[in-house]
């Protein structure tokens, strides 16, 4: 980790690598301070689970995996999309810190294409962006490109999701088509960081019922209509 420099850190779901130089992240400042962040949706989706697995994109430094990892079904898998380079580094260490066997983690960015993207990592300044980086459409400071993926490529046809949790800085809509098989096929609760596109989802999932169930932190959660949560 000589490369991406760390502050190992600790709180009630397991111990983390947490990249230095950004303290001013809330999820990085809540970690070392022992707690936990967004602690609701880490509950949500212990508890919804089931006996699926998880898709969780936009894992930053892993901090919502050693708590998903322990309460998923024995058979269950993580799987995991980081495309940040330093970001992933943190989490591939928060992984073996932990000795988490059930996540599966990709180095790449979940879109609707398998094309490599232009992904912002660092400010005008040189300053690292953590778990803001995101897409962008033209070169300058701070971009480089990352590998992406589509789910609906990547993830087996006999894994069954239960949930896709997505927190991918706008990028959402991309991704969620990149996945309209596997959402079709699984019908899994939708959890999207900043995502206020009802008219989209509508439009591509409303006739498998798809709407608004309730909100978590700055997270919508979506699933059909007939679903109790």
């Amino acid at each position: 980790m000589d490369k991406f420099p760390e502050i190992l850190a600790s709180n009630e779901y397991g111990r983390y690598s947490v990249p230095e130089g950004l303290e001013h992240r809330p999820a990085v400042r809540l970690v070392t301070d022992g707690q936990v962040y967004e602690p609701e949706t880490i509950r949500f989706m212990r508890e919804h689970a089931g006996d699926g697995d998880i898709i969780h994109a936009g894992t930053f430094f892993g901090d919502f995996l050693p708590g998903l990892s322990a309460a998923i079904a024995p058979d269950a898998r993580i799987w995991a999309f980081e495309p940040n380079p330093n970001s992933y580094a943190h989490a591939t260490r928060t992984i073996a810190l932990n000795g988490l066997e059930n996540v599966v983690l990709t180095h790449a960015a979940v879109s609707n294409s398998d094309a490599p993207i232009r992904f912002r990592t660092r400010d005008a300044q040189g300053n690292p962006l953590g778990g803001h980086s995101r897409y962008v459409t033209e070169d300058g400071p701070g971009v480089e490109t990352v590998p992406a993926i589509q789910l609906d490529t990547v993830i087996p046809d006999d894994r069954r999701i239960s949930i896709l949790q997505l927190d991918v800085e706008g990028h959402e809509r991309a991704a969620l088509d990149g996945a309209l098989r596997l959402i079709a096929r699984c019908q899994p609760i939708l959890i999207l960081e900043e995502f206020r596109h009802k008219r989209w989802i509508k439009a591509r999932l409303g006739h498998l019922g798809y709407e608004l169930k309730r909100k978590l932190h700055a997270n919508r959660v979506f699933a059909p209509a007939d679903r109790v949560l």
